[in-house]
């Protein structure tokens, strides 16, 4: 197995073995926020809004589609992965528009897929478009056959075309299903047996007519406004875990909507590795697609990790106001204990640093205040009278939970312009073995010329 981070200005590490021997552990993570697009495979009409002007560097999104009719928009990782590992696969995303749609209610929707990493990038083809989010089979134009070396694809579906069998579909409902998700499998040369319907969850309230249905928050945003809604107005992040218990692959889809602390889980589903036999390697990708409805579709703070051990991310997400003389700063560090055990002892610390790791003095930084969410069992980390910028201590966790540290400090301009600090964030523990420690330390920098949050290239930086 092998062992990636690919290098990015917004995170990817590459860490290969010069005997080719790939180790039990990976981390690839992007914020999509940068202009850099190394790494990634973006294609259609997707692109990367710090990089158009859309927003400013630091501040982006990946926009798969703009709000307009008949757009198509991708994005897949170009390194691979092997299966045996299992992966999580944790982003961000947003629908919204800015032009009235009174026939649709925005369209069409979202799909995660994964594909088999031995498809080129030459070879590498969307499914159909519409109604397939650009994984499925479709009719029109006449035979489009489904994502290039599909083997899963995962729709968040606005419109509800995903789920029908219409359009050349391989199985599924006969009528739309809006604001769902829903899973197809592989892609077959035989195009009847193509990106076969699995199975689907349908959210939130379900009564009145399809378009009233439509015209609920629940995949997409359906008020109308001249800019991007606010995270606490319209927000989603989602968590999907793919485990390899024995053959088959264990699809557990979890979210949290704005003003959430906690995930819920909305959808588990076994699929047959018998019946679909999983390829050795998948690369994992997004695609969107509009046709006579539309909106923007976007995403941000991918992170892919292995499942089943303790993991750190970080965030600190918003403008940095480089001519003022003190900006107060607030790190969200999440701290997540993916196991089936119960942690008691797990050690954290987290460090405001410049660019060359040193320990940033008083009259630079000074954190003011630190504190905790309720997802931990237990603290020793300390939250008031700090006398440096160093923060050490001793958490808790549940099983399968995870719990928050908030760092507040005051910048005091003591970074010389066109420089940059930091928080470093790590937890470890003695309680388990942990199978993959490239995920136990996680990084915020701070731009200082830009005035805008970017990831370390050598960590995460995306709790929120």
């Amino acid at each position: 197995m092998i062992f990636y981070k690919k290098y990015l200005i917004a995170s990817f590490i590459l860490l290969i073995s010069f005997t080719g021997t790939i180790f039990a552990q990976f981390t690839i993570t992007n914020t999509l926020k940068s202009n850099n697009s190394a790494g990634l495979k973006i294609g259609d009409n997707a692109y990367l809004t710090a990089a158009s002007g859309a927003d400013i560097n630091g501040a982006g999104w990946l926009r798969l589609t703009e709000a307009k009719t008949n757009q198509k928009g991708y994005m897949y990782v170009m390194q691979g992965f092997p299966t045996t590992l299992g992966v999580i696969a944790d982003f961000e995303y947003v629908q919204w528009r800015n032009v009235s749609d009174p026939t649709y209610f925005g369209a069409d929707g979202f799909s995660v897929f994964l594909f088999n990493a031995s498809v080129s990038e030459t070879d590498f083809k969307l499914g159909g478009y519409g109604g397939s989010l650009g994984y499925a089979t479709f009719s029109n134009p006449s035979g489009t056959t489904g994502l290039s070396g599909g083997y899963l694809g995962i729709g968040f579906d606005a419109y509800g075309n995903y789920a029908t069998n219409t359009e050349s579909r391989n199985g599924g409902s006969a009528n739309a299903v809006p604001n769902s998700i829903i899973v197809r499998g592989p892609s077959s040369s035989t195009y009847s047996q193509s990106n076969t319907y699995l199975t689907r969850v349908d959210l939130g309230d379900r009564t009145g007519t399809l378009n009233a249905i439509r015209q609920r928050d629940e995949i997409d945003y359906n008020t109308v406004t001249t800019s991007r809604p606010a995270s606490d107005v319209f927000y989603r992040r989602v968590q999907i875990s793919i485990t390899k218990p024995a053959n088959d692959y264990v699809i557990t889809i979890k979210w949290r909507k704005q003003n959430q602390t906690t995930f819920t889980e909305i959808l588990n589903y076994t699929l047959n590795g018998t019946t679909y036999p999983i390829p050795a390697n998948l690369k994992l990708g997004f695609a969107a697609s509009t046709g006579g409805g539309f909106n923007f579709q976007e995403i941000r703070n991918i992170l892919l990790t292995t499942p089943g051990n303790l993991r750190v991310d970080s965030r600190a997400d918003f403008p940095f106001a480089c001519n003022e003389k003190k900006n107060t700063v607030s790190f969200k560090v999440e701290v997540t204990n993916d196991t089936a055990a119960a942690l008691n002892n797990i050690s954290f610390t987290s460090k405001v640093t410049n660019a060359a790791n040193t320990l940033l003095t008083s009259s630079q930084f000074k954190i003011t205040s630190v504190s905790l969410s309720s997802g931990f069992t237990n603290s020793t980390i300390p939250t008031s009278n700090f006398t440096t910028n160093e923060i050490n201590g001793v958490v808790g966790l549940a099983a399968k939970s995870s719990g928050i540290v908030t760092i507040t400090g005051d910048y005091i301009r003591g970074v010389k312009a066109n420089q940059t600090f930091k928080d470093v964030s790590t937890a470890n523990t003695t309680e388990i073995t942990d199978t993959d420690t490239t995920n136990n330390t996680a990084t915020t920098t701070i731009d200082v010329k830009k005035c805008s949050v970017m990831s370390n290239p050598s960590m995460p930086a995306r709790y929120k």
